[in-house]
């Protein structure tokens, strides 16, 4: 089920008791196609598919107009595929991607607003003049970008990933790259905690990391951690490398906005197409709750209630998690909730 041209439900109560730990800026995840030159085994889409390419400008208004009805006045435009800086794109995306970029800049601007603009890449192209003078172009137009990146201990070191090619890009843009991301599948928690990896310890030194939550996709059976193996990671992570995010603002915060956008958030679509940000392809019985694409509610007080996180003595601290990933119905949960585990055996 896809919701077309539908408007995103927002909860007015649910915002108004968890204002506080709500992102101070909405998040849209811009998918704007799915073609890509890796197959991650985390990944669901359809790599060789021409879906979204021919429409990347005209999803603008989507943007725009989700911009107009939020209450925040700080936006994170998330650009992705597939892969944005694919070798085997013509120059000429570039100038969609350039004229996309715009028409939510200039409106943020005449409005009051501030919108930036985070391009998630592989790395894994040669061709780097070109993607090099498109950020540049972008920067001194105005524009607030950067770039975002991931590594991954298991499931994209394949042979379409490229090593030599991913390490030489890392120093090209090493200076707009924001964050390097680590998805917290099984296979990467066994990995990291129990391998020695020397090139992470090279980037741990040198930029900064996010481990983030895995929110079901492909091969969740296989790839989906437990909520054991989750803690075990974080207390791991606050043992060994205790400044990636986000670990660091656990243990030094007192304070901490939830990690999760779910609840001001849009996805969209190559094929135009909204949703809050959940996966379009599991069976009915995937989750533990009701599927509405148009909003992430349920499952967010779900999951509120079941951790009693009102009246959590952390609840000030905590970042939560993943609400969808929370609501996976085959998700091997723990009686107690991990971040009290957490802040009991860390920040105690």
């Amino acid at each position: 089920m896809i919701v077309e041209n539908t408007e995103l439900e927002v909860d007015e109560f649910l915002n108004k008791i968890l204002d506080r730990k709500i992102p101070e800026s909405s998040e849209i995840q811009l998918i704007l196609f799915q073609q890509c030159n890796l197959k991650c085994s985390f990944c669901g889409q359809d790599h060789d598919s021409p879906l979204g390419l021919d429409s990347i400008t005209q999803k603008a208004a989507s943007i725009i107009k989700f911009i107009t009805g939020n209450q925040r006045k700080s936006h994170i435009v998330n650009m992705m595929g597939g892969e944005l800086f694919h070798d085997g794109f013509p120059d000429k995306i570039y100038d969609d991607y350039e004229r996309l970029i715009k028409k939510i800049y200039h409106y943020a601007q005449q409005s009051g607003q501030v919108v930036k603009f985070n391009f998630a890449t592989n790395l894994i192209f040669t061709n780097n003049e070109r993607v090099l003078n498109f950020v540049h172009k972008m920067k001194t137009a105005g524009v607030e970008c950067y770039m975002s990146t991931s590594y991954d201990f298991a499931g994209r070191k394949n042979k379409l990933w490229n090593k030599d090619l991913f390490e030489k890009n890392i120093l090209i843009f090493k200076d707009y790259l924001k964050t390097i991301n680590v998805v917290l599948t099984k296979p990467a928690i066994h990995s990291f905690t129990k391998e020695h990896d020397e090139y992470f310890e090279f980037l741990y030194g040198n930029f900064e990391m996010f481990f983030e939550y895995y929110q079901p996709e492909a091969n969740p059976e296989i790839l989906m951690p437990s909520d054991k193996e989750i803690l075990d990671a974080f207390l791991f992570l606050a043992k060994k490398y205790p400044n990636v995010s986000p670990i660091k603002e656990l243990i030094k915060n007192t304070s901490n906005r939830m990690t999760c956008y779910g609840l001001n958030s849009m996805t969209l679509l190559p094929d135009g197409s909204m949703a809050r940000c959940r996966y379009m392809k599991h069976a009915p019985d995937a989750f533990k709750h009701e599927v509405n694409y148009k909003s992430n509610s349920n499952i967010a007080t779900a999951f509120i209630q079941e951790n009693e996180c009102l009246s959590c003595e952390w609840f000030e601290r905590c970042s939560f998690r993943c609400f969808v990933q929370a609501d996976w119905s085959k998700r091997k949960s723990e009686a107690k909730c991990i971040f009290k585990t957490f802040f009991e055996n860390v920040v105690k």
